[in-house]
């Protein structure tokens, strides 16, 4: 398989952790970066040997040597740039959030009728342990009926984007809940569409912007999701409890894992999941192995390469309709916050 080569819009934190992953991939190479600057560019690029800097979006799409774009920008100019690039015809992994349900309708069409891929760069999806539990959810679970997630980091520098209504309008929910909704997706697989949804929201005094939500969503075949994001709890917390007529499934990393990932490095951590069942108490309660011998954020540059050089439309499909029910959700959680 020969390597897919990256281009990446942007130069941010998160730009950087995915120049990692694609680094380390064996099925990906990055040969190129942009930004608005060519200083910002060039200090990406500074120690990594062969990535050419670019100024601007229009002169990394031109390039012949970038076959796919890494979209890793503030969530307003997401679209735009997306666009360019499936026009310039580039397969397109674009960071999370979207803007709406219609930005990611005309990203996700636009690259199905170019015949490319448009993956959304949410990285628990592409662990081992998100496919063993979506496999043992019939024995150990049964049918899924609610689930809980929680997820907070401390942040509070009101220099950050995130504390940018005018670039990030949904904050730290867009920041935040997209995981919640995505495990919503992957684990919960609400059989109806959206019947309830509540939320309460706790904003920035100084910015306005949203630093805090607690919600529900409920559909009308009777599944329910409650959540819990922000950065206002003072420690990292990334808790997950799927239920249903079985038992419950546990995890008290499921957006970044304690084992191996960008933020953490704890190869003495075992990944997995706690499976619990009858009136079974603590000692009782089994934990599930799930290892990975690469980091999620790298199995996810893997899957986008193999998806480019494989065309199954089939698998393109899946992804993209993830990312359109992801950002469904997020959105009626969003009105939900501005009707307060």
């Amino acid at each position: 398989m020969t390597e897919l080569r990256f281009g990446i819009v942007g130069t941010g934190f998160i730009a950087g952790v995915v120049a990692g992953s694609i680094e380390t991939s064996s099925k990906a190479r990055l040969t190129a970066v942009s930004s608005r600057t060519q200083q910002s560019a060039d200090a990406f690029v500074a120690d990594r040997a062969g990535v050419a800097a670019v100024e601007g979006v229009a002169a990394l799409l031109a390039r012949d040597d970038v076959d796919a774009v890494y979209v890793a920008t503030p969530t307003v100019t997401k679209e735009a740039i997306a666009l360019a690039a499936i026009d310039a015809g580039k397969h397109v992994l674009v960071d999370k959030p979207l803007l709406d349900t219609r930005s990611a309708e005309r990203m996700t069409q636009a690259a199905a009728d170019r015949g490319l891929v448009f993956m959304d760069a949410t990285h628990f999806v592409h662990h081992p342990r998100t496919q063993a539990i979506r496999a043992a959810i019939p024995e150990r679970v049964g049918t899924p009926r609610s689930l809980h997630t929680a997820f907070y980091f401390p942040f509070s520098d009101r220099a950050n984007i995130r504390f940018d209504p005018a670039q990030e309008p949904m904050g730290a929910l867009g920041d935040m809940a997209w995981y919640s909704m995505r495990a919503v997706v992957e684990y919960l697989q609400p059989q109806g569409p959206l019947a309830t949804v509540a939320a309460v929201a706790e904003r920035d005094a100084e910015t306005g912007a949203v630093m805090r939500v607690s919600g529900l969503v409920g559909f009308e075949s009777g599944e329910c999701s409650t959540l819990d994001i922000g950065y206002t709890a003072g420690t990292a917390i990334m808790d997950l409890s799927l239920l249903g007529t079985a038992g419950m499934i546990g995890l008290d990393d499921f957006v970044l894992d304690w084992t191996n990932s960008f933020a953490f490095q704890n190869p003495d951590i075992e990944t997995g999941y706690v499976h619990r069942t009858g009136m079974a108490t603590r000692k009782d309660f089994a934990f599930v192995e799930t290892p990975s011998g690469l980091a999620q954020d790298v199995l996810m540059i893997d899957h986008f390469a193999e998806l480019a050089s494989s065309g199954d439309p089939a698998a393109r499909a899946a992804y993209a309709e993830a990312s359109l029910q992801t950002q469904c959700h997020l959105d009626a959680l969003w009105t939900a916050v501005r009707a307060q």
